[in-house]
């Protein structure tokens, strides 16, 4: 029986069948009264991800004009212009056996073909869905079905696949952008023909949300939270893609630290006992503003070296146990410069835009975040029950209605954007919130880096 799947979830879709090779993506839509009498033209793309979030060479990029990518492990049906008959409108087909190692992710779009000439949108367009199909057996294994949130959108990032450890996960994603093709693939890093180099990246709607990678803001998610130029469309790293370690953003380098027992840099931390393909390298933990709360007592969190794979806590050695400290003492002092509504407001809105990520808080997450509070030194300073009457409003506001719960959360965030120190403790609470089951999932990953263009920093800072 297929699953029916809402924005924001995700499944592990190998792991749930067992023996599972090949899949058929089948996306679907009704088209509506055009404009200008012109007929709508919809088409699917595909977009192959290294573990940087961007297309590494330009074979990677499947749609009408090169059907194939990724070794001929994903193949396009072809531009069915008709759609709204039935069965799907256009398919493709995957053979995830053979996806090259170097593809993190699979993102799924669908564009109007020259919708701003033509006047034409999304909200023209309804049914839309996209479903995976048993490729041997043709059974549907999920669905999901967009909805009709849609208005003046021209391109919708539907879905993605990635990668975690050794199986795939779906995640339905359902994020409309204006600026059609161009503007994703430029996001994704690509230029197409006949767009210069300054074609801007999509727009997230509606309006109140930060522009999809608007100029200055750093490297981001939904992009520019892909920010950066060239960012990727979520900058996330699923799965057990390696991080990038560079001295432009570890802070274990930042810092000097080096491991104890083989003297490498390469130093990553988390929770006591995590893994290393769910390990942020100087994101979560390391960074000049310091540790978070939460992971700060030294025995709920442990340095591991990637190098040697040694792991040791703060305490066990005097260069960390100064380092630890001095991390403790930077937040603390933090928050107590900036202590005051705004700041209470704006790290109870981020955290709840993450704990929403997927779509619902249920009880026993409301709990972690609150008791992530109460439990911190650092964090006690906060009014707990202020702490737990804003974040359940803004939790209500997202499940009333998402669009314009996201708007008012990201606009208390954006209070924070004047004030670096401040946004950047922020991020890193919002990170832990996101890392508190274990797992730093790509959907969460995005919603952070939507908080870092929020506050006009890069997101790889945060998210490696």
């Amino acid at each position: 029986m297929a699953i029916n799947l809402s924005k924001g979830q995700k499944i592990d879709l190998t792991k749930t069948n067992p023996g599972l090779r090949k899949i058929i993506v089948g996306l679907g839509w009704s088209i509506g009264q055009s404009t200008g009498g012109q007929s709508l033209d919809l088409d699917a793309s595909v977009f192959l991800l290294g573990s940087s979030g961007k297309v590494e060479n330009e074979k990677d990029f499947v749609f009408y004009n090169n059907p194939n990518g990724g070794a001929n492990s994903v193949v396009y049906s072809g531009d069915n212009r008709r759609g709204g008959l039935d069965g799907d409108a256009e398919k493709i087909s995957i053979d995830l056996n053979n996806v090259p190692a170097h593809i993190a992710r699979i993102d799924f779009a669908i564009t109007i073909f020259d919708a701003e000439a033509r006047r034409q949108n999304f909200g023209q367009v309804s049914n839309a869905y996209v479903r995976i199909l048993n490729g041997d057996t043709g059974d549907v294994l999920l669905q999901y079905n967009l909805g009709e949130h849609f208005s003046v959108e021209t391109a919708i990032v539907v879905a993605e696949l990635y990668r975690h450890q050794t199986e795939w996960k779906f995640s339905a994603i359902g994020s409309g952008f204006k600026g059609g093709l161009g503007a994703l693939c430029h996001n994704f890093g690509l230029n197409v023909e006949g767009e210069n180099s300054a074609t801007p990246p999509p727009s997230p709607l509606p309006g109140p949300s930060p522009s999809y990678g608007s100029q200055g803001t750093s490297p981001s998610s939904a992009p520019p939270s892909y920010g950066s130029p060239g960012a990727p469309y979520g900058n996330a790293q699923p799965g057990n893609a390696q991080p990038p370690y560079s001295p432009g953003n570890n802070g274990a380098q930042q810092s000097g630290l080096r491991c104890p027992h083989c003297q490498s840099d390469r130093i990553t931390a988390g929770k006591k006992g995590f893994g290393f393909g769910k390990a942020i390298v100087g994101g979560i933990l390391l960074g000049p503003v310091g540790l978070l709360g939460g992971f700060i007592g030294s025995k709920k969190m442990e340095f591991a070296c990637i190098s040697c794979g040694r792991r040791w806590s703060p305490d066990s050695n005097q260069n960390y146990a100064r380092w630890f400290e001095e991390q403790r003492r930077k937040t603390k002092d933090v928050i107590s410069k900036y202590m005051g509504q705004d700041l209470l407001e704006a790290v109870v809105a981020g955290c709840a835009l993450v704990a929403m990520a997927d779509g619902h808080v249920d009880n026993a997450e409301r709990e972690k975040v609150i008791s992530y509070f109460s439990s911190s030194e650092e964090l006690r300073a906060f009014d707990i029950s202020q702490v737990n009457s804003r974040f359940s409003h803004h939790v209500q506001q997202l499940e009333r209605d998402h669009m314009i719960g996201r708007a008012e959360a990201l606009r208390a965030v954006g209070k924070l954007g004047q004030k670096p120190e401040a946004a950047r403790l922020l991020v890193r609470i919002c990170c832990a919130i996101g890392y508190a089951d274990g797992e730093f999932s790509a959907v969460e990953k995005r919603v952070v880096a939507d908080i870092c263009q929020e506050l006009h920093l890069n997101s790889s800072e945060f998210i490696a």
